[in-house]
């Protein structure tokens, strides 16, 4: 019998790049899914910590690359091909007329914990002009931040249960999915009020 050319680990590595980079453009991609399973499986031995945060990290700064030059360069036409994209394109214009572009470096980093954050905070760097240097470097520290998050929570949530894998990867989504929805909330709570003083 002969050994498999690629080890699942390697392929498990692989899958999460490519998954979590056309996360950007098309959240609807269940990348995090492989983030959060990376938890359990390290906590396991069965993946290495630093090439899975690595991998995450990775596809994440890739996607957001992506993204960000599609809207820096005015390529939205490719994008609002797609029913998501164009969702994507009207929800940033939108945000950006109710949030101004100031608060466009600060969401770079805050804005991925909260579900569909991440899309929304690259595409308005794109359509922001934040300059490619800082944008990479605000996308990279955000997409390390991201990785370890997720990572952290799939690790915590299968030492506390002690369940199987495939089980506390689909608990930690949940508490991701509800911690990313109460930010959220909080975020338009916050907003509201300001908007109500002005």
């Amino acid at each position: 019998m002969t050994a498999p050319l690629v080890s699942d680990a390697v392929l498990y590595y692989l899958i999460t790049v490519v998954l979590v980079a056309f996360d950007a453009p098309f959240p609807p991609v269940p990348s995090e899914l492989f983030v959060l399973g990376a938890g359990p499986l390290v906590a396991a031995g069965h993946l290495s910590l630093p090439l899975a945060w690595g991998a995450a990290a990775a596809g994440c700064l890739l996607g957001d690359l992506g993204l960000y030059w599609i809207f820096r360069r005015g390529l939205t036409g490719w994008l609002d091909r797609f029913r998501w994209g164009r969702w994507v394109h009207r929800t940033t214009i939108a945000a950006m007329n109710k949030l101004g572009r100031e608060t466009t470096y600060a969401s770079l980093l805050g804005l991925r914990f909260v579900t569909g954050g991440r899309t929304a905070s690259v595409a308005a760097a794109g359509i922001a002009g934040v300059p490619p240097r800082a944008f990479t470097a605000l996308a990279a520290g955000g997409a390390v931040l991201w990785a370890g998050w997720m990572m952290l929570l799939g690790f915590i949530t299968q030492s506390v249960t002690g369940w199987p894998t495939w089980a506390a990867t689909l608990l930690s989504a949940v508490l991701g999915t509800l911690i990313g929805v109460g930010l959220a909330a909080a975020l338009r709570a916050r907003q509201r009020k300001r908007t109500e003083r002005a």
